[in-house]
């Protein structure tokens, strides 16, 4: 409750340029990916596959702060709220508010999650990045799932396949992808911030 008190206390208004840049981008690659295939890798299980959507809350969480996080958090949990509503209704056996909660929470704590997971270790970038990573991924698979599981109807018996064959993927993913974004990015920072400077 202290990490969320704390994201919801900066507002808005208060976001830098840089921020709303990120967030704005990153959101906009959210939709991207929930969109278009590249965001779901087909796995031979029953959800049939894994997914990258989480990738751009991580990364804008760690970059641009918590809120920026949890806003293009946000931006994918309307995109998949969009796409499969249904879904999360069949799970929830029909329960409107536990089908919200389990498509919105875990979405909105991504970013939040991995900007804190990030900022004790960020003296060791890619460490940092990479915990961070695997931090923004467990709480989009374990929160949903979670969610569906303990007030659902989803059964138990999916964790299995979904651990074992998605989370795997999305972990590497998570790797392979956040820690060269955020170095990246970082460096760009740097440069600009010495550019000013000068």
């Amino acid at each position: 409750m202290t990490i969320l008190k704390r994201t919801i206390a900066k507002p808005i208004s208060s976001l830098s340029t840089h921020d709303l840049a990120v967030g704005g981008v990153f959101g906009a690659l959210a939709i991207v990916l929930a969109f278009t295939p590249v965001g779901l890798i087909p796995v031979p299980n029953p959800t049939g596959s894994a997914t990258s959507l989480h990738l751009p809350a991580i990364v804008a969480g760690i970059v641009a702060g918590p809120l920026v996080g949890g806003l293009v958090g946000l931006v994918l949990a309307v995109s998949t709220w969009y796409l499969y509503g249904p879904t999360f209704l069949t799970f929830a056996d029909g329960n409107l508010l536990v089908a919200l909660l389990a498509a919105f929470l875990p979405r909105l704590l991504i970013g939040v999650l991995a900007y804190y997971a990030y900022r004790p270790l960020r003296r060791w970038p890619a460490v940092a990045a990479g915990v961070a990573g695997v931090v923004g991924t467990l709480t989009n698979s374990i929160g949903v799932l979670g969610i569906l599981i303990w007030l659902g109807t989803l059964p138990v018996v999916l964790l299995v396949p979904v651990f074992s064959m998605n989370v795997p993927i999305e972990i590497a993913l998570a790797l392979v992808v956040t820690i060269p974004a955020v170095a990246a990015l970082r460096t760009i920072g740097r440069d600009r911030i010495a550019a000013a400077r000068n």
